[in-house]
């Protein structure tokens, strides 16, 4: 049975329990499927080599470390037909990501780490 790769957009923090939740979520969905899954936690203020991945997840639990570390991971993933997803705050990081890079839209933001901003998501 081949493992499936996920790499988890995000700053892992055990006492969040969001995070707990995603670890625990992907988990339960892999046994529900019968497959194998292995997670990995990228932190964003690091550089990772995405490309071993089956797929990535943008975690909940922003603002991030690094805004842009967030953004090149969710690019990385539309520009390469890698399956994403992303809950709470990785969500919203996708929509941003798509509003600056496909609507070109430059100044979007995240309201949560820019809340006065012209465009935010």
């Amino acid at each position: 049975m081949k493992t499936l790769r996920i790499g988890i957009l995000g700053d892992f923090n055990e006492a969040n329990p969001t995070h707990l939740a995603t670890n625990y979520g992907l988990q339960h969905a892999a046994a529900a499927l019968d497959i194998k899954v292995e997670t990995s936690w990228l932190a964003t203020d690091e550089a990772h080599d995405l490309a071993g991945f089956d797929a990535l997840f943008c975690s909940p639990g922003s603002p991030y470390r690094s805004l842009e570390g967030a953004l090149n991971g969710i690019r990385f993933a539309r520009e390469n037909k890698v399956p994403l997803i992303g809950t709470c705050g990785g969500f919203q990081h996708i929509i941003l990501e798509y509003a600056r890079s496909v609507m070109h839209v430059e100044d979007a933001a995240h309201a949560e780490t820019d809340p006065y901003a012209a465009t935010s998501a």
